[in-house]
């Protein structure tokens, strides 16, 4: 088995201290290692460094090499430009591939919360006797809901079509979105939606046939990759290709076409850290029920995120349900139930060409 970990975000929702140079997988959001160390380390006894792929972002080199220092330096691999998660899984299987043949291979976001971690590589065990069992079918894990969450994607399960040591195997009837409120609670009382947790496994051959049938214009931009993978062309055809590639998601792009869509039950508690918001269920909380960091005074405030980097001084007096983050170069102020807005926020930033502080 080989593991691709998906890096190469750009820095948007827990602006600003998430930048794009440095976003927020390479950061110790919840203390500790950062998140994208912790993935890393999630694999240890599964998946060796050797056969670690970790895709980011040519902006990010400097802080994953320094981070990741006992990845071979030839698994970190580059892209010029952001292109989501179909481009990056597309790319990670032409290479394995070329090095090793066609493999087993699943697919993790950097940025999520798993624990405990050896139940993950219990499931990522049982994944790969899954893809030997059948190899074309493509494959997800998916994690029972605990609450009628509005700011997760939903698979709805079909029927069992089989088992591997207990663990349930079953068609996907269909992919949703992130649901509003009311949609969210009939997905939970119906018990037949798992959230869905991006993290994908699969046969090398089946994503990238899977590529050539549904993203023929990704499937061409791979096709002309391939020749230079690991030749001193590389870089330079990368940034010829990448700019003409689709930016599109695996999800959509791929498995809400595919027939042949399976999912297994993650038993491990899992969150995928989306906004500022969600800190509230990972640091504990002042007695007026605040989530404070770093240098922080607060009085009659309550139900809030009070966040400050370095020597900065966060005060807030007499606010409630508020997200105040303060860096040296830019303060964000917003309101809980805004939170998930920060990334049009950074996008309105764009428009503006702040791109000092992006």
């Amino acid at each position: 088995m080989y593991a691709v970990i998906m890096a190469g975000g750009e820095g948007a929702r827990f602006w600003p201290v998430s930048r794009s140079n440095c976003p927020k997988p390479f950061l110790s959001i919840l203390g500790g290692d950062p998140l994208v160390v912790q993935t890393m380390k999630r694999l240890e006894g599964l998946v060796p460094p050797e056969r670690t792929l970790v895709l980011i972002n040519r902006k990010q080199e400097e802080v994953a090499r320094r981070l990741l220092a006992g990845l071979p330096p030839e698994n970190l691999i580059l892209e010029p430009r952001i292109r989501d998660t179909a481009p990056c899984i597309g790319l990670a299987a032409k290479i394995v591939r070329h090095r090793a043949g066609d493999q087993t291979i699943v697919c993790l976001p950097s940025d999520h919360i798993i624990d405990p971690a050896e139940k993950l590589r219990e499931c990522l065990r049982h994944a790969e006797v899954c893809v030997r069992n059948d190899p074309g079918a493509l494959y997800t894990i998916g994690i029972r809901p605990t609450y009628p969450a509005t700011g997760y994607g939903y698979i709805l399960r079909g029927e069992v079509i089989g088992e591997v040591d207990g663990t349930v195997i079953h068609e996907v009837t269909s992919f949703h979105e992130k649901p509003s409120m009311a949609v969210a609670e009939a997905y939970f009382d119906s018990g037949d939606y798992f959230w869905n947790s991006g993290i994908f496994f699969w046969r090398t051959d089946a994503i990238l046939d899977a590529i050539r049938r549904w993203l023929p214009e990704l499937h061409e931009g791979l096709e002309q990759l391939a020749p230079a993978l690991d030749t001193d062309r590389m870089e330079a055809t990368m940034a010829r290709v990448f700019q003409g590639l689709p930016r599109i998601s695996i999800d959509y792009g791929i498995l809400e076409q595919a027939d042949r869509v399976r999912v297994i039950e993650g038993h491990f508690a899992w969150d995928d850290v989306g906004t500022w918001r969600t800190l509230r269920g990972h640091l504990p909380t002042d007695e007026q029920g605040n989530v404070v960091q770093g240098k922080v005074v607060a009085m009659d405030s309550s139900g809030n995120v009070l966040y400050g980097a370095g020597d900065h001084l966060v005060a807030a007096l007499g606010v409630r349900d508020l997200i105040i983050v303060s860096t040296p170069d830019a303060t964000l102020v917003t309101t809980r139930n805004h939170a998930e807005r920060v990334r049009s926020l950074v996008a309105k930033m764009k428009e503006q060409r702040l791109d000092r502080y992006l």
